[in-house]
């Protein structure tokens, strides 16, 4: 009876991945591989070079953002910045967060006003300036670090502007990808749970591909529900519950036969 339950949650799970994100943009999950430390370096906020491998030194929370945007990367900095104000764990001594532009025209002057302005809404625990790092780099740098974050964006309006997801990516001290979180909005307990992932290493994928899945991203409504997949997962799971249902049926009638 297990293991058909099993079963039909993973031709559910199937049934809603079945085609993942589509598109330019969204994210292509890539769990437990590993984000090229050694060969990136960007420019902090400071103007300094900034190379990820000295930088990814224990859990760590990525943002891609443009740091011009006012629709959807405000509010996902405004959002870590306020969980990680209100969690148990410490930004700069339990983790470190960093913000990467994928805008090549974005300064490390702008990526410091940016900056200022985040961490000043940071009461309760003020962040330390190491705590959360603002990077901008070169057209290469960040083809490299986005492509292997699996985050897909396009340019619009000349390039004035970007299509992109709202996402947050975390990784442990190797660089390794254990968790996505979307949207933004979440809570301290979410930021505190993917942290821990990322202190072990310890890829998350089920729940992740479930949501993801159950949620497409629309340039123009931001994260809409597919209800179509719903759908189709919910009628996976009746079926196989009908299927079980009628095979455990069939062995009773079977048993009691035997028996007279």
């Amino acid at each position: 009876m297990r293991a058909g339950l099993v079963t039909g949650w993973i031709a559910a799970a199937a049934a809603l991945g079945a085609g993942g994100q589509s598109g330019p943009v969204g994210v292509e999950e890539k769990l437990g591989q590993t984000l090229p430390l050694a060969e990136l370096s960007f420019t902090g906020e400071d103007g300094a070079p900034a190379a990820l491998k000295d930088l990814v030194d224990r859990p760590t929370v990525v943002l891609f953002v443009f740091l011009r945007c006012a629709g959807i990367c405000t509010p996902l900095l405004q959002e870590v910045a306020r969980v990680a104000d209100l969690a148990a764990l410490e930004p700069g001594k339990d983790y470190r967060i960093l913000t990467v532009s994928f805008d090549p025209k974005d300064t490390p002057e702008l990526a410091r006003r940016r900056k200022d302005a985040v961490l000043g809404t940071m009461k309760r625990r003020p962040c330390p300036p190491d705590g959360w790092r603002f990077l901008t780099g070169t057209p290469d740098a960040i083809r490299r670090a986005t492509d292997a974050a699996g985050f897909r964006y396009e340019a619009v309006e000349g390039g004035q502007s970007f299509n992109h997801p709202a996402v947050v990516t975390f990784v442990d001290r190797t660089g390794k990808i254990v968790r996505y979180l979307y949207g933004t909005q979440m809570n301290p307990a979410d930021l505190e749970l993917a942290l821990g992932d990322a202190s072990t290493g310890t890829p998350r994928s089920i729940i992740q591909s479930v949501r993801q899945a159950c949620y497409a991203y629309d340039p123009g409504k931001g994260y809409v529900f597919r209800v179509n997949r719903v759908i189709l997962a919910v009628t996976v799971l009746f079926a196989t519950g009908f299927g079980l249902f009628l095979l455990l049926r069939g062995r009773r009638r079977t048993a009691g036969g035997n028996a007279a």
